[in-house]
């Protein structure tokens, strides 16, 4: 994310272009949540939690394993902080009972998105699926990464990531099911003097992106983006354009808003 928007933002801005990575249920669904959070104004934290059902498919996978090659971040005071790769955390879920487990997952999108938004200074996001046997993995395996991959040169840390990454999840999951392909997106956004949490449950997360994506590219035909160069999907198409699709398709219910 950070190299797209410092290599090519300002060169697809010259030219009235969207470079807009990372249009997908696992970013925009949640970002769509925070704008609607950070509506009632007076905030300055977001605190975001993504999870979903199901399974990956393989080049899902291939791209989980290039994220443990990167630099993760959450946004503090405005600057852009490393988390620690072992991070996890134990989470309530809203709408369930059961607990799940989440990590940073590469440190998500937010923290770049709204880097530069006045109205926010603080954004932390985490993720994963609401199945705590296979986040324990993930567990396990970016520790066994840190300890015994990452010190290898680059070459021999794509063989290895490519090997896991395989026996892993060599086959396409099942078509997605709605009445097991879930999705959860909960934000808190939050200031000195109030919050507002906002809970968006939706089902199947690769349709999602599809339809998102779908969206993006047919917007794109009809008219000019909201904003060129480097923006998230909400900042270029509208987080309530895009909470219409969504819902309109089935694949969302109607946000669910607490404030206090």
């Amino acid at each position: 994310m950070l190299h797209s928007r410092d290599t090519w933002g300002d060169a697809f801005a010259e030219k009235g272009l969207l470079l807009s990575p990372g249009i997908a249920h696992m970013y925009t669904v949640s970002e769509i949540a925070a704008n609607i959070a950070l509506e009632p104004g007076g905030y300055d934290t977001l605190d975001i939690l993504v999870l979903w059902k199901g399974l990956p498919t393989y080049a899902s996978t291939q791209t989980i394993f290039t994220i443990l090659k990167a630099e993760w971040y959450y946004l503090e005071q405005n600057q852009l902080v490393p988390w620690d790769h072992t991070s996890a955390y134990d989470v309530t879920v809203p709408g369930y009972h059961e607990q799940a487990i989440a990590v940073p997952w590469g440190g998500m999108s937010h923290p770049i998105w709204f880097q530069n938004d006045p109205r926010v200074g603080n954004v932390r996001a985490i993720g994963g699926v609401l199945n705590r046997a296979v986040m324990q993995g993930v567990g396990q395996t970016v520790q066994m990464f840190e300890e015994q991959i990452k010190p290898l040169d680059a070459a021999a840390q794509e063989k290895a990531l490519g090997d896991i990454a395989a026996s892993l999840q060599a086959d396409m999951p099942p078509r997605e099911n709605p009445r097991l392909n879930r999705s959860v997106d909960s934000v808190h956004a939050s200031g000195p003097l109030g919050r507002t949490h906002v809970v968006i449950h939706g089902n199947s997360n690769y349709k999602q992106t599809g339809l998102l994506q779908a969206f993006a590219a047919f917007s794109l035909i009809q008219q000019a983006p909201h904003r060129v160069g480097f923006a998230s999907a909400c900042q270029a198409f509208g987080h309530r354009e895009l909470l219409g699709q969504l819902r309109g398709f089935g694949l969302v219910g109607q946000p669910v808003v607490t404030t206090v």
